[in-house]
């Protein structure tokens, strides 16, 4: 099949050149209007207007298939070059990356090390004892902002692999909570697990991260006074989470969406455990953070011991 394709092009100059000679004869020579060739000097006309006429279209249909090659060959040249040049800068992205973050480590780990020097020199002092407690909170923060940084250079260097396994959506809130004991502190937060909902397969430490960066965008969002919520359902193959949050919401520029150094860890971590993150307004009034993540399969033996450790 290909190689008649391949002589198409021929076998139509083919063609062309025996129907113009074939038109030439029955117009141009005598007797005209017919196919009969009565002279033998109009038979070797004939032949050399056939072998001229597949001359040319030879020639034009050579021309014709260097010409979409040479272009064939450029584009993919410079579909190539655009190739490496993305290459390059997501390389240069993320060298830059892991080398800011470690270059923001020692200074911060100097930092935490004076906030406890500091801390015990409060203690009798409550006004500077809460603002020591405020910047320990913070440099806490960065210092996770930092970490995942450096997780998210790893996974784009290839240096660091998720390993997915079957999480409990009930285990990770609670991870969550005992991660930020101050935020849980200063506010009520409300956890909903749907009865029905089952295990995400995602790397523990990668969702933790992305929830914990969600609930800390959300408490900043919102007033203390307002409920945070973390919800947990089934959606089809996939489990969703969500933290819902009582603050302004969206505004109408879509790329709010996208803005916020904990957003984009958030996404980023969520793509690179098989899932996908969004934020949409919630009814009402506050946003929606939305993780979708691939649902842990269970196995017939695994289901089985399920029902048996229930009865």
């Amino acid at each position: 099949m290909r190689s008649f394709v391949r002589w198409l092009p021929s076998l139509a100059a083919l063609a062309v050149s025996l129907l113009a000679t074939a038109l030439y004869n029955y117009f141009f020579i005598p007797p005209i209007h017919t196919f009969y060739v009565r002279d033998l000097r109009n038979w070797v006309a004939l032949t050399a207007f056939l072998v001229s006429l597949l001359i040319v279209t030879r020639l034009v249909v050579a021309a014709r298939e260097q010409a979409a090659e040479a272009e064939r060959r450029r584009l993919e040249m410079e579909a190539n070059a655009h190739i490496e040049a993305l290459r390059q800068s997501d390389a240069l992205k993320t060298s830059l990356l892991r080398a800011v973050s470690h270059d923001l480590t020692t200074p911060l780990t100097a930092i935490r090390i004076h906030i406890e020097s500091l801390k015990r020199h409060a203690a009798t002092v409550p006004e500077l004892q809460r603002a020591v407690q405020s910047i320990d909170d913070e440099s806490g923060r960065l210092h996770r902002r930092i970490d995942n940084l450096l997780t998210m250079g790893r996974l784009e260097a290839g240096i660091f692999q998720p390993r997915p396994e079957p999480t409990p959506p009930a285990d990770i809130f609670r991870l969550v909570r005992e991660s930020l004991p101050l935020v849980f502190a200063a506010r009520q937060v409300k956890i909903s697990v749907d009865p029905d909902c089952p295990d995400a397969f995602a790397d523990p430490s990668l969702l933790l991260e992305i929830l914990v960066n969600l609930v800390e965008n959300a408490h900043r969002a919102s007033s203390t006074s307002a409920v945070i919520e973390l919800a947990a359902t089934g959606a089809g193959p996939r489990v969703r989470l969500e933290v819902l949050d009582r603050g302004p919401g969206i505004g109408p520029d879509p790329d709010v969406a996208r803005r916020g150094l904990g957003l984009e860890i958030a996404r980023s971590l969520a793509a690179a455990s098989g899932g996908t993150f969004e934020l949409v307004n919630r009814e009402g009034g506050g946003a929606i953070a939305r993780v979708d993540l691939p649902a842990a399969v269970m196995t017939a033996v695994e289901e089985s011991a399920t029902v048996e450790e229930t009865d």
